[in-house]
């Protein structure tokens, strides 16, 4: 019973999850590099730099491991391994949202401007996001790391969205802005 129920909310919030990808459309605009470059010196996201994010949910050596019957005991701790880092990866993709979450709260505070617009579309981004990153970790807890792997590849697609919309935000504000920006920041997060 409890499976079903899992299930069952795990298929709303992925239907939801892909309703709103399918209507959000072509991306506005790309933020300018020197934003981009400025913004990831400002803003450390930890598990949108995890670099290979499909080798750690490729299942092919867990298959290798347990096609021979004498290995089986290490497929079930190589299985358990990547579970647990399949899960620290998505905790930190939901501190990488949050951080994002925050450090665009700061700018506004800081005066640089925002359309209504863009704060709702931002609220969706982070709600849906964080929506999908809490069914991924409770399907990785309960089904392990292997079984829906490419929806969990694209769990990053919130956090780098977010990321451009915010670096975004940040090329609205002067270049002779940024440094102050950067300490003001520094402050503020310690």
């Amino acid at each position: 019973m409890i499976g079903l129920l899992f299930f069952t909310i795990l298929g709303v919030a992925l239907f939801i999850g892909f309703l709103a990808i399918s209507l959000r459309g072509a991306s506005k605009s790309v933020p300018d590099s020197s934003a981009l470059s400025a913004f990831s010196q400002i803003v450390t996201l930890e598990g949108s730099s995890f670099a290979n994010p499909s080798r750690l949910l490729d299942d092919t050596e867990y298959q290798i491991f347990l096609s021979n019957p004498d290995l089986h005991k290490i497929a079930r701790q190589f299985r358990k391994e990547r579970q647990e880092l399949a899960l620290l990866w998505i905790s930190s993709l939901s501190s990488d949202l949050k951080t994002l979450w925050r450090f665009r709260k700061f700018l506004i505070r800081q005066g640089v401007p925002a359309t209504l617009g863009e704060e709702f579309e931002t609220l969706r981004v982070v709600v849906l996001s964080l929506m999908l990153l809490s069914a991924v970790k409770a399907s990785i807890r309960i089904c392990g790391p292997f079984v829906f792997a490419r929806v969990t590849r694209r769990a990053r697609h919130g956090v780098d969205q977010m990321s451009y919309a915010t670096a975004g935000l940040l090329g609205r504000v002067p270049r002779t802005g940024w440094a102050e920006i950067e300490r003001n920041w520094a402050r503020s997060a310690a």
